[in-house]
């Protein structure tokens, strides 16, 4: 259901319907709807991982780590737009530190363990990571939304396909841009996650 409709399409009543159980079987394994939404945005996450880890194939070089976030991000968003959507119910789930959490690692550990290769590499400050992090994320979800559920969703997929490459690429070249020498750019860092 959230696969075809996203997040307000899970609805508990309908769940056990379709099921084939009754509704106070639902109560058995989920608190409410909120704790069965987070459920499928938990799946979401992982198969949006997976995702990006696809993207990532082969990659050990840094910008090519970040790249494949980028654009694995974006190939999920255009994919599966209504797992996509669901996915921001587990929001907390997403940015916790990697050490606490088992299976694999999720979008943001990606993320974050690629702009963690370009400091090993001294293409990025280890102070910038952060707001890295926050530029990155924050360029790559607006250009998913708006391409897959935004005003620009009607535009051709191998438009949209161009101009996302474009997109990732110009902000792989902007964190790289100045490498490990980037130092009082005024910035703040960017704010941690919520645990």
């Amino acid at each position: 259901m959230a696969r075809e409709r996203g997040a307000e399409a899970v609805v508990l009543r309908e769940v056990t319907r379709q099921a084939g159980v009754t509704a106070r079987a639902a109560y058995r394994h989920f608190a409410d709807r909120e704790a069965l939404v987070r459920a499928v945005a938990q799946s979401a996450l992982a198969k949006m991982a997976a995702t990006i880890k696809q993207a990532q194939s082969g990659a050990s070089e840094g910008a090519a780590m970040l790249r494949g976030v980028g654009e694995g991000y974006i190939r999920f968003a255009l994919d599966e737009p209504g797992w996509f959507d669901i996915a921001f119910f587990a929001m907390g789930d997403m940015v916790v530190d990697k050490h606490a959490t088992a299976g694999p690692p999720l979008p943001y550990t990606q993320l974050i363990d690629a702009l963690q290769q370009l400091v090993a590499e001294r293409r990025l400050d280890p102070a910038e990571v952060d707001q890295a992090a926050m530029t990155c994320w924050s360029g790559v979800h607006g250009f998913a939304t708006l391409t897959s559920r935004g005003p620009l969703r009607t535009l051709p997929r191998s438009q949209v396909d161009a101009h996302a490459t474009r997109v990732v690429a110009d902000l792989v070249n902007a964190t790289t841009a100045t490498g490990g020498a980037r130092t009082g750019t005024g910035a703040t860092a960017a704010p941690q996650g919520p645990n």
